[in-house]
């Protein structure tokens, strides 16, 4: 499986970078206990030591991108939710560790099924009206100059809207591939940290995992 970048999303995004890692035979789960000790530990952090939204870097990172369509950073809702004390939700094990990381790293992260991907995946830009099925089921029509990701079959995922249904990760998920979208320039180091912290909660419940980082870039 190859990853490609279309020129036009080269000229309009020409700083982005697309990290990856790939998690091979790892029966997913409902929750584990383990976990939910790492996410009680990152929601305790959040809440004491955690600066203003509106100082994080990362988030204003993003926020430089969302803005484009007089749209906020989802994870600074997320933050500030835990903040006021909510908690993390429990969806799975191989989702909830990716969540987990997305919160205590600020990057943007989609979780897919690698068995359900169709041929080669290309990042690109959205011309605008494209249409494609949402994780909770409702059909979503893009915005004009959106950075998506497509195989063969058609839209898997946008940074506006999140990732398509047909690859989510669900209860038979055994093969998984987590995807760190950065529009703009961002130091390398910074993501490969927030993929290892996937790869760190993975562990604490797998032993077996092998890490395995990739980036795809202009």
């Amino acid at each position: 499986m190859q990853i490609n970048l279309t020129e036009g999303l080269k000229e309009k995004y020409p700083d982005s970078s697309f990290g990856n890692i790939i998690i091979r035979n790892v029966p997913n789960e409902k929750g584990n206990k383990a976990l939910e000790e790492r996410k009680r530990n990152l929601e305790r952090k959040i809440r004491e030591n955690f600066v203003e939204v509106d100082k994080d870097t990362i988030i204003q990172y993003y926020n430089t991108y969302f803005k484009l369509w007089n749209k906020t950073y989802p994870i600074e809702y997320q933050i500030n939710t835990v903040k006021s004390g909510g908690q993390f939700p429990q969806v799975s094990v191989l989702v909830d560790c990716m969540f987990l990381a997305e919160l205590k790293s600020r990057i943007l992260t989609s979780g897919h099924n690698l068995d359900e991907f169709k041929g080669d995946l290309t990042f690109d830009i959205s011309s605008g009206g494209e249409m494609y099925l949402k994780i909770n089921g409702k059909e979503q029509k893009l915005k004009k100059n959106d950075i998506i990701l497509k195989d063969e079959e058609g839209i898997l995922s946008s940074i506006l809207y999140g990732p398509a249904r047909r690859t989510s990760i669900s209860p038979t998920t055994k093969n998984a591939l987590y995807f760190a979208w950065c529009p703009y320039a961002i130091d390398e180091k910074i993501i490969k940290n927030h993929l290892n912290e996937i790869f760190l909660n993975l562990n604490s419940i797998y032993t077996s995992i092998r890490l395995d980082i990739q980036f795809t870039r202009p």
